[in-house]
């Protein structure tokens, strides 16, 4: 799905040191201004990962959920098990280097990678970054030994890296040139003052005029990777869970056979802008004429689902979120999901639910889903939710959003340890440590059983030694119903077949799990639990 923790903008780091370098290179700067401080730590508040705060002239940065825990002495660098990391010295100034005369021009190298170098003694987690050979790579999950130059693929490879694209190209600098002499202006000759330009009236939110379902209270929909298993020729979804490759409804389809008896699913992933979004580069109108009219005629509920791991999703409006949902309504449509991973600023996450929460009076009866990375903290500091995470909650907390879910992603937790999860037998114990951010997520922000939903990666997670198994799907159902949580899905229905022949590592098609699966039996195994 789903690389699970939040990352900057890595194209926009990129960019902003190409212009530091190329600044630097022509204007020396007079000092160097200090760091100002965060605020200043204190015992009483409560800090998630990636906040800020300041003690005895220390920045630190906090890599988890924590309250309490003195980041003088609580600190470490990434795997050590500590809730905070020193990241430098603030509130003091250093003199800049005395400015030298400019050189002659000539080619400069410039934008040199602001990233620190990969280092096989280092370890990574969901979210860093590192650059090696001129490359910028990040971290998919626990790492540590693993080349980026060769351990690097796309979300769902298995790989522990993912390049980002180059850094530190050297550019030349430009040749200087003389400055023309400007010539003389002439006098203007008086005209007549121009007619004022009528002001154009806003154009309205569009009336919606689809009309979705109506969501249940509770919702099963597995999620359904569009591009795996499509025909790229007339965009319609496909999938071979079933043993061989098959449309995923209509004629000889999946859905609506003996196989199964699952009636909805989640459509990943809409990507873009609301309005010009595509799917895995088909465009959505041409998605949403393939798929949408045979969903609603076999009957099968859905969830359109937006941004994840590889791809972010804006809307800053309610009339952009209002063309969005047209496109995919139906009587069926009974959910938007806004799967928030990467690419996406805390200003677009507002904008991303105020939008929601403009257009949920058109739509009363369609659930709004906010899919984050969580961790599952077991050793009493209930971390959790990364900064994302956190960002996203407050601004629904902040909005009027009635019908939302917070829906945690619960895998791929790194190295096993309560810091992440909970530990039975040495590693995570994905059941159990799927009902701890349930109940971590409670305690820290407040959320209600019934807004909350889970979504474990059923077999073989990304981190390897991670098995979501069948006697999970016991353990989380069961919870799920005594609780009344809002709703299961997992990650992905084209998983839920064993790899033939069994592979040791996580693959986009099959489980990864050695033995004891079959062809559904995740689905059918959900199914059956939550009756």
């Amino acid at each position: 799905m789903i690389v699970r923790f939040a990352r900057p903008g890595l194209a926009v780091l990129a960019l902003l040191g190409l212009l530091a370098g190329m600044l630097l290179s022509i204007v020396p700067a007079a000092r160097s201004d200090a760091v100002s401080c965060a605020p200043a730590w204190s015992s009483g508040e409560t800090y998630v990962g990636g906040d800020t705060a300041s003690k005895d002239g220390t920045q630190y940065r906090a890599n988890w959920w924590t309250r309490g825990d003195d980041p003088v002495t609580n600190n470490g660098v990434t795997g050590t098990g500590q809730p905070w990391t020193s990241i430098g010295a603030c509130g003091a100034a250093t003199p800049a280097p005395t400015p030298t005369s400019a050189p002659t021009a000539s080619p400069t190298p410039t934008g040199a990678c602001a990233v620190a170098a990969w280092s096989a003694g280092s370890t990574y987690v969901a979210g860093n970054t590192a650059t090696q050979g001129g490359i910028l790579y990040r971290a998919n999950w626990w790492s540590r030994g693993d080349d980026p130059a060769t351990h690097n693929g796309v979300s769902g490879t298995g790989q522990p890296w993912t390049a980002q694209g180059p850094c530190g190209t050297p550019s030349a600098s430009p040749t200087p040139t003389a400055t023309p002499t400007a010539p003389p202006t002439p006098t203007a000759t008086p005209t007549a003052p121009p007619s004022p330009t009528p002001t154009s009236t806003p154009s309205p939110t569009p009336t919606p005029t689809g009309t979705p379902g109506v969501a249940p209270d509770f919702v099963f929909s597995p999620y359904k990777d569009v591009t795996v298993g499509m025909n790229w020729n007339t965009s319609a979804m496909g999938t071979a869970v079933g043993g061989s490759s098959q449309p995923l409804v209509g004629a000889s389809g999946l859905l609506g056979s003996d196989a199964t008896d699952l009636d909805a699913v989640t459509l990943a992933f809409a990507t873009g802008t609301c309005g010009s979004e595509n799917w895995g580069g088909v465009a959505a109108q041409a998605f949403a004429d393939a798929n949408i009219p045979a969903l609603a005629a076999a009957g099968i509920d859905y969830v359109v689902s937006t941004g994840g791991a590889a791809g972010a999703f804006h809307c800053s409006s309610a009339a952009g979120m209002t063309s969005f949902i047209e496109r995919y309504a139906s009587d069926h449509l009974i959910g938007v999901d806004f799967d928030i991973e990467s690419g996406q600023s805390a200003s677009d996450i507002r904008d991303l639910v105020a939008a929601a929460a403009g257009v949920q009076d058109s739509y009363p009866q369609l659930r709004f889903s906010f899919t984050l990375a969580t961790l599952a903290a077991s050793d009493g500091s209930y971390g959790g939710l990364n900064a994302t995470g956190a960002t996203t909650v407050r601004a629904i907390q902040a909005s009027n959003l009635r019908n939302y879910t917070v829906n945690l992603m619960v895998m791929d937790y790194g190295a096993a340890g309560p810091g992440v999860c909970v530990v039975s037998g040495g590693i995570c114990d994905m059941g159990a440590s799927a009902i701890q951010a349930a109940t971590n997520l409670q305690h820290s922000f407040g959320v209600p059983t019934d807004k909350i939903e889970l979504t474990p990666m059923i077999g073989m997670n990304d981190v390897r030694d991670e098995i979501f198994t069948l006697a999970d799907v016991q353990t989380v159902a069961a919870y799920a119903q005594s609780q009344g949580l809002a709703g299961i899905h997992f990650w992905s229905l084209d998983r839920d077949v064993p790899c033939s022949p069994p592979t040791p590592w996580v693959s986009i098609t099959c489980n990864s799990v050695a033995s004891g699966t079959s062809s559904l039996s995740y689905t059918n195994g959900f199914l059956d639990a939550i009756g």
